[in-house]
């Protein structure tokens, strides 16, 4: 990769070097507090001092980690609900295309591994505060990719969740030097070479696993998106000096130029510091650890009493350590007392905690615990009714979604040029195809030219001469051509809902005399809160048109039949016909022969009678 020939960057290295540097410094303090936050999620929970104190006690770190399960929870709930792209027309003209705009995303996305980066990025949102990716271009389609909270890098005066206002986003990642020179070989080269880090960032674990392993030079390499003006500029760099330069690859879908990077925060303070799920957990976390500590030690150990003002002070001492075993001898002058008030206490603030911090969770509805015998729909209301606290912050995440499906579908107009099939899997028992940017062949106009190359001359027209061959004369399905606004629909793992919705609808339709299979099935489909209504009204359009096919067929045949029957009938009758006619000319023809046989006799009769007889009666 080499920089854009003739492009000369708003911003040199050091200038946008100094912008990170300022990034780091201005939340550096937040730094601390969102690694504190994953070291709790992560059980992490109990200080080197809490420890020692621990340690002189002879009691072991116990704590009970309530963060984990309910992070847990959101995360479950993030992971049940079903997200798809729906792509909507903006202009009548793309009405009819909306079905293949939506198909072509859900393609593109799904090759892109999408579900799987949502979980990580889902891990960071929840629990650092920031949900980021990076959607490119690589490789002959598009590539969506989990950004690190420790390699994001961000402007420090932006306080939107969306980053709208932030000047400049980027990635910030220890490398193998080795890799860097085989990606930027002429400008590493300039560079002599160089390895190392600059600044101070956040990812020290990973920092100290690089600086231990022997034999890897590492190079710390910052690839910044930067805004001047309305344009978006892109400069990957390192300590040394700049990589690459140049403007930014990708453009919505308003030609504007776009930066690749998707972010959304959990939440943000009036400092502009964000923060994730866990920060509010940490106080009532502590609170619970400190008061199960206090009371294993109440339990553990007794208070006791002199009762004897002249028993040895020796003795003291020896009464407090024998207290607090289960078989301790307790010496002259002192007896163990009980401080149940202590102890009570102590359980009655710990279950108020505990409370407070499980409120904090999703509750028993959204997780599906409930008891007795419920419906559907009644479990649907109260996972609602649960999920009113959480809905800002997964409605933030949805929002993250949609930047990524939005620039994805950009990507995909301006990148996938090429004729492409794609495979639509929503139905896995009935995988269909489509083929997007299909070559429209027609009779095109060419040139003709002779052995050299050169155009050849009409002798008649004095014109160069053409030949009509076939040709591309258009695209089916031009991505480029296709204008919509992306709609994310999330649509949560409710099974024994749509079974209710299922026989309701049948129900309906055995009341009203409507068969599946007829038209009027789609309108009562569309009064139903039935999840993924397009998608089933594609599928009653396939079946529909499969069984009226077969009716076709079997209605062809069935005509065919008749048809034949009628010719046998039609020539059975003109047999009979035949028949009848040739009898009666028979009959005809054997009474004319007995009339003519008749007539000869009576002449002969005739003949022999003597001279003067009578004629015989007629």
């Amino acid at each position: 990769m080499t920089n854009d020939e003739g492009y000369k960057p708003p911003k040199t290295a050091d200038e946008l070097k100094l912008w990170v540097d300022q990034y780091l410094n201005a939340t550096r303090e937040d730094a601390k507090k969102v690694n504190r936050d994953r070291d709790y999620f992560d059980g992490h929970q109990i200080s080197a001092s809490v420890r020692a104190e621990l340690d002189k006690r002879g009691q072991p770190p116990i704590y009970t980690n309530k963060i984990s399960s309910a992070m847990s929870g959101l995360f479950g709930i993030i992971d049940a609900g079903d997200t798809d792209p729906e792509c909507y027309p903006r202009t009548v003209a793309a009405q009819d295309s909306a079905d293949i705009a939506t198909k072509t995303l859900r393609f593109v996305t799904e090759k892109a591994k999408y579900k799987s980066k949502r979980r990580m990025m889902s891990d960071t949102f929840l629990i650092q505060g920031i949900g980021a990716g990076i959607t490119q271009w690589a490789n002959g389609g598009v590539t969506i990719d989990r950004i690190r909270w420790e390699d994001l890098v961000y402007d420090p005066l932006s306080r939107e969740h969306d980053f709208s206002d932030s000047k400049f986003m980027g990635i910030a990642k220890l490398l193998d030097a080795a890799d860097v020179a085989a990606s930027y070989p002429e400008t590493y080269s300039k560079l002599d070479k160089p390895t190392g880090d600059f600044g101070s960032f956040f990812d020290d674990d990973s920092k100290a696993k690089w600086w231990s392993t022997p034999k890897r030079d590492r190079l710390r390499v910052v690839d910044l998106y930067y805004l001047v003006g309305e344009d978006w500029h892109r400069t990957v760099f390192c300590d040394a000096g700049p990589l690459w330069e140049g403007p930014s690859d990708y453009h919505d879908d308003m030609g504007g130029s776009m930066c690749p990077i998707s972010a959304m925060s959990y939440e943000v303070d009036r400092k502009g510091m964000r923060y994730g799920a866990i920060r509010h957990m940490i106080p009532l976390q502590d609170e619970i650890n400190a008061r199960r500590s206090r009371l294993l030690h109440l339990t553990n150990h007794r208070q006791v009493q002199q009762t004897d003002m002249y028993a040895p002070a020796e003795n003291k001492a020896i009464a407090s350590r024998e207290a607090s075993k289960a078989d301790g001898a307790i010496p002259f002058g002192w007896a163990p007392i009980s401080a149940p008030d202590l102890a009570q206490g102590q359980m009655l603030i710990l279950q108020e905690s505990t409370k407070e911090l499980d409120r904090m969770a999703p509750t028993p509805a959204i997780l599906g615990r409930l008891s007795g015998d419920q419906s559907g729909r009644s479990r649907q209301i109260l996972q609602q009714a649960g999920y009113t606290e959480l809905a800002r912050a997964f409605g933030r995440y949805e929002d993250l979604e949609k930047m990524i499906f939005t620039k994805s579908w950009c990507i995909a107009r301006e990148y996938l040029d090429q004729p492409t099939m794609i495979r639509i899997a929503d139905d896995p028992r009935a995988i269909e195809f489509l083929q997007v940017n299909e070559p429209i062949m027609g009779p095109v106009q060419q040139p003709v030219v002779d052995a050299s190359g050169q155009p050849m001359i009409d002798p008649q027209t004095g014109q160069p001469a053409v030949q009509i061959v076939m040709g591309v004369v258009g695209q089916k399905n031009r991505l480029a051509e296709l204008d919509m606004d992306i709609i994310v629909s999330t649509t949560p793992s409710t099974s024994t809902l749509e079974q209710e919705v299922f026989e309701k609808i049948m129900d309906t339709a055995s009341s009203l005399s409507i068969s599946p299979l007829d038209p009027q099935f789609d309108a009562l489909i569309e009064f139903m809160p039935l999840a993924n209504k397009r998608q089933t009204q594609e599928h009653l359009k396939r079946i529909r048109q499969e069984a009226s096919q077969a009716n076709g067929e079997q209605q062809a045949a069935q005509a065919a039949q008749a048809e034949q029957a009628q010719q046998l009938q039609s020539q059975a009758l003109q047999a009979k016909t035949a028949k009848d006619a040739a009898h009666a000319t028979k009959t005809n023809e054997e009474a004319a022969q007995i009339a003519m046989e008749n007539r000869h006799i009576i002449d002969q009769s005739s003949f022999n009678q003597p001279y003067g007889a009578p004629y015989p009666l007629q």
